[in-house]
């Protein structure tokens, strides 16, 4: 687990830079030079680009961590994995890149009467799908050398940095929308670029197509876990993308803008959990081949237990200051439609780092095929939700369908390993994590009573949101530290102090 703490806090420190940029672009730099209609146009273009990708990798997004073991052998450059899998990649892209495009007529009729604006540049979708493709491989190519810090240093940052600079050329006049378009295909690629510069460094870039060599008794495995893996892409794409791209259906980009926005507030709280899995999956994999169960349980319940305090924290946080939020934000009058967005998808996304590391047990292990049937039934039931509920309730109808989905999910996930296998992540500790974040809301609702909101400028604003957020984030540290509440936090927390004292001159002092 050392490993995974110290890869996944560097990787976490290169998220929230990252989410940092992110937020200045869709909460600064989008509602004051973009208006909700070219922010929903980005919105569903890269939203079917990233669905299509996931086809378009065979199920190469998990297949190649369930099997990796089955090829390292570094003295062979692993027989030829990664070529191997690039090559899949080519022939999906081919298979449903070109499917997608035979049938684009269809497509397109279903938005040309709410969102017509948005066919105009339907050209763009299978370059940037291409380019996501090859980005997920080497990422996951990557993440398999136990190395994802440079992966979150240009998926994180670059990307996000590339996109204020077209931003903000679009919103001075030095760029068309088409060329502010092409800048994100060439952002991506750029990424991809430097990917494969950086695994070539590593000396693991290896294309030499006589080293591949996949064994007889492999083969029908990894066709048939593949294909599955098709059939879970589907569910995935229903559940987690099917929101965003119903509003465009339905009611229009405008919506699609505003909820995008509110959904990147509300999804904040997930950073921690997308650098932990990511390590993680590659160990569970092991402790599977190994049958190493107490393994598996042990990493369940920390993941479970850590994700909930950082997850449940950053929750507090966002959503005791979501007025000041869109107070801050320019022309925050037109997103504040969204606030309700910022409730439910941020819910959703905690429970779902409460519950552990329970889809990467599952997706890992010999009992894969439940999750993906699973997830494929929860994202036809989330299409019914989001058909049902958007009509109605319009952007909150579509986060409540989402979360409806997750909730059932896990809930259905949790109850099969504890069948299974008789692991769950909770423990007495949880009720110690929940009677913490209920304390530390209770302080930040107590100075939004003390301080009450007043028409300030924008500075005032900003200052009440950092000293009581400073506050509330002191109390939930000096708990954690005070406690053996998180033995991981706790240790974290002590050895951040101990640098702080080494670098005053002050003893170190080990809390009792």
């Amino acid at each position: 687990m050392g490993l995974v703490v110290r890869q996944s806090f560097k990787s976490t420190l290169v998220t929230y830079v990252g989410v940092a940029l992110g937020a200045l672009n869709l909460l600064y730099f989008f509602p004051r030079y973009l208006n909700p209609e070219l922010i929903g146009i980005r919105e569903l273009l890269l939203g079917v680009a990233l669905s299509l990708s996931i086809f378009t990798q065979l199920g190469l997004q998990s297949a190649m961590s369930r099997f990796f073991p089955y090829f390292q052998d570094e003295q062979r450059q692993h027989n030829g994995f990664l070529l191997f899998s690039l090559g899949v990649g080519a022939v999906g892209f081919l298979i449903f890149g070109g499917l997608f495009w035979f049938l684009r007529d269809f497509w397109q009729s279903l938005f040309a009467a709410n969102s017509p604006e948005a066919n105009r540049y339907w050209w763009m979708i299978l370059p940037l799908t291409a380019l996501i493709m090859l980005q997920n491989i080497l990422e996951i190519w990557a993440r398999l050398h136990l190395r994802i810090v440079v992966n979150a240093l240009l998926r994180e940052i670059l990307l996000r940095a590339g996109l204020t600079v077209l931003t903000l050329a679009y919103g001075h006049g030095y760029l068309g929308w088409d060329a502010f378009l092409w800048g994100i295909c060439g952002t991506y690629a750029a990424l991809v670029v430097l990917l494969a510069r950086y695994l070539h460094l590593m000396g693991v870039l290896y294309l030499d197509p006589s080293r591949i060599r996949v064994r007889r008794a492999l083969r029908p495995l990894m066709i048939r876990y593949s294909l599955w893996m098709i059939i879970g892409g589907a569910g995935v794409v229903i559940a987690e993308r099917i929101d965003g791209l119903m509003l465009a259906w339905l009611t229009g980009l405008a919506a699609t803008g505003i909820y995008s926005l509110s959904f990147f507030v509300g999804t904040i709280i997930e950073m921690p959990r997308r650098s932990v899995s990511q390590i993680a999956g590659t160990l569970i994999t092991h402790a599977w081949k190994s049958k190493d169960y107490a393994t598996l349980a042990k990493l369940h319940a920390q993941a479970a237990l850590n994700q909930m305090l950082i997850g449940g924290m950053l929750l507090v946080l966002v959503w005791t200051h979501v007025e000041a939020l869109f107070d801050l934000m320019p022309n925050g009058d037109i997103y504040k439609a969204g606030k309700w967005v910022v409730l439910w998808i941020g819910l959703a996304r905690w429970f779902d780092m409460s519950n552990g590391l329970n889809s990467e047990i599952i997706l890992n292990s010999p009992y894969y095929r439940f999750n993906l049937a699973s997830i494929l039934f929860l994202g036809l039931v989330s299409f019914g939700a989001n058909y049902l509920m958007i009509p109605r309730y319009g952007l909150t109808g579509a986060a409540a369908g989402s979360t409806l989905s997750i909730l059932l999910f896990n809930g259905l996930k949790g109850g099969f390993l504890w069948f299974k296998l008789r692991i769950q992540p909770f423990g007495r500790s949880t009720l110690g994590a929940l009677a913490l974040l209920a304390g530390v809301y209770g302080l930040g609702s107590m100075l939004q009573w003390l301080t009450p909101p007043t028409n300030e400028s924008p500075w005032l604003i900003l200052g009440s949101v950092v000293w009581q957020s400073s506050l509330m984030v002191g109390l939930f540290v000096v708990v954690l530290h005070r406690t053996r509440l998180s033995p991981e936090i706790r240790q974290g927390l002590e050895q951040a102090l101990d640098q702080i004292r080494s670098m005053t001159g002050s003893p170190s002092q080990k809390p009792k």
